[in-house]
C-alpha cells in the first residue's frame, strides 16, 4: 500500500474519532436533572399540579389494611411514582406527607403514600393511582367512582392511624394523570 493512501486512511480514522468524541462530549454535557428537583416535584404534587418538567409516572399495587371493631379488611390500592433521571443518593424521605422524595442512585422523584384525614366523624384514607405515562404535566383529582365505605362502631385502625369512637371510614382513590387543558 502506498504511503499516500495510508496517510489518507489514517487522516479519515483520526477525523472520525475526533467527530465521535465531540458528539459524545456534547451529548453528555447537555444539562440533566438534579436530585434537588425532586423536592420541587413534591411541592407541586402536594398542590395538585405539576407542569414544565417531563417525568415518567408509574403505579404499583399495594394493600390498605383496616381493622374496624376488631375485624380486619384488606383494600386493594396503588402507590404512584413520579420519576426523572437524575443522579441521586439512595434515599427515601420519612415525612408524614402523602408525597415523599426518593432516589435510587440513577433516578429521583416522589412516591405517594396513604393520606389519612379524620374530622371526628369520618376517617378518609386517600391513595393515589395512575395509568403509566410520560409527560410534562401531572395533575391529581379525587375519583368519585373508586370509593369504599365502612362503619366502625367503637374503634379502628387504618394502617398506622388509630381512632376510638364511631366513625365512617371512606377509602378514596386520587387519580394522577396528565392535566386537562
Amino acid at each position: 500500500m502506498p504511503v499516500r493512501e495510508l496517510l489518507v486512511i489514517l487522516a479519515l480514522v483520526a477525523a472520525t474519532a475526533a467527530a465521535a468524541y465531540a458528539v459524545l462530549r456534547g451529548l453528555s454535557a447537555q444539562p440533566g436533572h438534579r436530585f434537588e428537583e425532586a423536592y420541587e416535584l413534591k411541592k407541586a404534587l402536594l398542590a395538585g399540579r405539576l407542569s414544565g418538567v417531563t417525568v415518567s409516572v408509574e403505579a404499583r399495587p399495594m394493600t390498605i389494611n383496616l381493622t374496624l371493631d376488631d375485624v380486619e379488611y384488606r383494600v386493594p390500592a396503588a402507590r404512584v411514582y413520579v420519576v426523572l433521571r437524575a443522579p441521586s443518593p439512595v434515599f427515601e424521605e420519612a415525612a408524614p406527607e402523602p408525597w415523599r422524595v426518593w432516589g435510587n442512585g440513577t433516578h429521583a422523584g416522589v412516591i405517594s403514600y396513604l393520606d389519612v384525614l379524620d374530622d371526628g366523624y369520618t376517617v378518609r384514607a386517600r391513595y393515589f393511582s395512575a395509568t403509566p405515562y410520560r409527560g410534562a404535566s401531572v395533575c391529581t383529582s379525587v375519583s368519585a367512582v373508586k370509593q369504599v365505605q365502612f362503619h366502625a362502631k367503637t374503634s379502628g385502625k387504618v394502617e398506622w392511624y388509630s381512632f376510638t369512637g364511631p366513625r365512617q371510614v371512606v377509602v378514596e382513590e386520587v387519580r394522577v394523570g396528565p392535566c386537562q387543558q
